[in-house]
């Protein structure tokens, strides 16, 4: 049987993503390093495209697939479940023999909701909205498979949706969106997802192409609209008093930079092809342990100066990390969905 190759370019999108994702949580917008510093705040909003990346990245295979079943999705639940519980189970019992206080409940309901007192999983909200996502899957493939335009028309709603959601924040309600926690955001997920689809599926075939054709302009488009999201996220922050770059998971732009970005990586031809195959097996364990590493290391004065320098620095550590720990019998299952 011949083994199906990998697609490196969006192999290589990956990795970017989850270098944008330790860009985010190493360069708190409210930190006041970052705060007045235009160069740490244009960094933490060239991060905005991780998360709406890791989405559509999931969207691209499953919802491409020739079909799949609850079995498939309940099996996929399973492994995150597993990965999610192990380190939960594991961190608490460490807290329990150390300082003989016993947080698991805690751990599990900050895992799902963000802002809960010493909960050290904040980032595992991810794992919670992929699994819903892959509750949804089967029917969106069976709509996919049952017609093209219905799939695209549920698209073209869900965009809508979330572009009046988006005007709903200047318009004085964006503490709706700011309230509602990030793991029920379904619709902006959902339209990441739908998104990825698209651009996966053989109807798109001929707009792969057509970038592939004009590769180099559309990558230049591309880098264009990432730099104005930048300067538009920079006073956007002022306009609805939040911060964060999810408040721009919803904006026009961050859709066209995504799906741009997706096609482009999807149809590219990376030359370090065995680098990037080296690194793509680890990338979810670095998900997982950047935020530990982010929290240790910031405690060092240099890094809370020269905040940007803990972006490579953590992502060389739990590489070398989760290398090792993946070469460990039993231990490797828990960097592994």
């Amino acid at each position: 049987m011949v083994k199906k190759k990998r697609n490196i370019g969006i192999d290589l999108l990956k990795i970017i993503a989850c270098i944008l994702v330790i860009t985010l949580h190493s360069l708190p917008p409210e930190d006041l390093m970052v705060a007045n510093n235009v160069f740490n705040l244009s960094l933490y909003y060239v991060g905005t495209l991780a998360i709406p990346v890791f989405f559509m990245a999931s969207g691209y295979f499953v919802l491409n697939k020739k079909s799949i079943s609850y079995a498939y999705s309940f099996k996929r639940i399973k492994n995150i479940l597993i990965v999610v519980f192990s380190w939960l189970i594991l961190y608490s019992f460490a807290v329990l023999i150390v300082k003989h206080k016993l947080n698991f409940l805690n751990e599990i309901e900050g895992s799902f909701f963000t802002g809960v007192n010493d909960s050290h999983f904040y980032h595992f909200w991810f794992f919670w909205a992929l699994i819903i996502m892959l509750l949804i899957a089967p029917i969106l493939v069976w709509i996919l498979q049952k017609s093209f335009n219905y799939f695209l028309v549920l698209t073209i709603v869900v965009t809508v949706i979330c572009l009046i959601q988006d005007l709903s924040l200047h318009m004085g309600y964006a503490y709706l969106m700011r309230n509602t926690q990030q793991v029920f955001r379904i619709n902006t997920w959902l339209e990441y997802y739908l998104l990825g689809g698209l651009v996966g599926n053989a109807h798109f075939g001929q707009i792969r192409e057509f970038f592939k054709t004009y590769f180099i302009a559309f990558s230049i488009l591309d880098i264009f609209l990432y730099i104005i999201l930048i300067v538009y996220s920079l006073w956007n922050r002022q306009i609805i008093g939040w911060v964060y770059a999810e408040a721009n998971y919803n904006n026009i732009l961050v859709m066209l930079i995504s799906v741009i970005s997706m096609t482009l990586f999807a149809t590219s031809q990376p030359r370090a092809e065995t680098v990037i195959e080296y690194i793509i097996p680890a990338t979810m364990g670095i998900y997982i342990l950047q935020s530990f590493a982010i929290s240790f290391l910031s405690k060092i004065a240099l890094f809370h100066v020269y905040p940007a320098l803990l972006i490579p620095i953590v992502f060389i550590i739990c590489m070398i990390v989760v290398e090792i720990a993946l070469k460990i019998p039993v231990v490797n299952r828990l960097f592994k969905l």
